[in-house]
């Protein structure tokens, strides 16, 4: 089900000890597949601490109707999880240590090694590359310690790390972004619009205030090419404002059934991104 961020916002949150918070906000990459990677969990009515962190892949069951996501982690994981630093970018390290917290692999470095040469050792060869399905033997069958094997991965997720900055992006932040098509500027960001089934972002809500015909116009990520921390611009692929222009009608009263995103999509001459 389709959902925009700011209706996701206020959603209890439920740990497996009790009601701990709410979703105040939720933080999506925007370089890479451009799903949501973490949600904001206001925890003030619960524990002195702030705002925590929490990963999708805890997420054990979500009730729209009832706007209640359940997370399977208890009170002392939340809230001794690391807390993040107000008004600065999350960053590739800060996001590991919360994935390394709750026991959860990195997104950005799959522990499956694809084509090419494996981890250098020392005193050795490559390490064969671990493939899908593979236990740890049959990786370790050219006489490597599975020791050693871990020790290995564990260097490349880390080298990722180091060499890996913020590309993460948080609703609150992007809102109010000045969208633009070639020079022209077409409107603002008022919302981010993702699939709960998936976690994946599909929409960008634009409002206009006066520059269009419309008021607001739901524009596919993929038609956004950067985003401008420093000027809060967000500059599209469109060489001008007139595919946004006749792009079909959007408010916040519209349904995003199956139906209207296919025609939103067949406006902007873009398929649904896969999971």
């Amino acid at each position: 089900m389709l959902i925009r961020t700011r209706d996701f916002q206020s959603f209890s949150l439920s740990g497996s000890d009790e009601t701990f918070g709410s979703v105040t906000d939720v933080y999506f990459d925007s370089a890479g597949e451009w799903k949501v990677r973490f949600l904001v969990a206001d925890t003030r009515t619960w524990f002195i601490g702030g705002k925590v962190l929490l990963s999708p892949e805890l997420v054990n069951r979500l009730d729209i109707q009832a706007q209640e996501v359940d997370i399977e982690a208890t009170k002392e994981q939340i809230k001794d999880s690391p807390k993040p630093n107000e008004h600065e970018p999350v960053s590739r390290a800060y996001e590991a240590s919360i994935l390394d917290h709750y026991g959860l692999g990195y997104y950005w470095a799959a522990p499956n090694y694809g084509p090419g040469p494996g981890p250098m050792l020392q005193g050795g060869g490559p390490v064969s590359p671990f493939t899908p399905g593979a236990t740890l033997g049959d990786n370790t069958e050219a006489g490597v310690s599975s020791d050693m094997v871990r020790k290995a991965v564990k260097r490349e997720q880390q080298k990722k790390v180091n060499e890996e900055d913020s590309y993460l992006q948080s609703t609150k932040d992007l809102r109010g972004y000045s969208v633009y098509a070639a020079e022209d500027k077409i409107g603002s960001i008022s919302d981010v619009i993702f699939d709960t089934s998936t976690w994946q972002v599909l929409f960008m809500e634009v409002d206009t205030a006066g520059l269009l015909s419309k008021d607001k116009y739901l524009v596919p990520v993929e038609w956004f090419s950067e985003f401008i921390p420093v000027e809060a611009h967000a500059f599209t692929r469109f060489t001008d404002r007139q595919i946004v222009e006749s792009a079909p009608d959007y408010d916040e009263s519209t349904p995003l059934t199956d139906d209207y995103v296919a025609e939103v999509r067949r406006h902007y001459g873009t398929t649904q991104k896969q999971a």
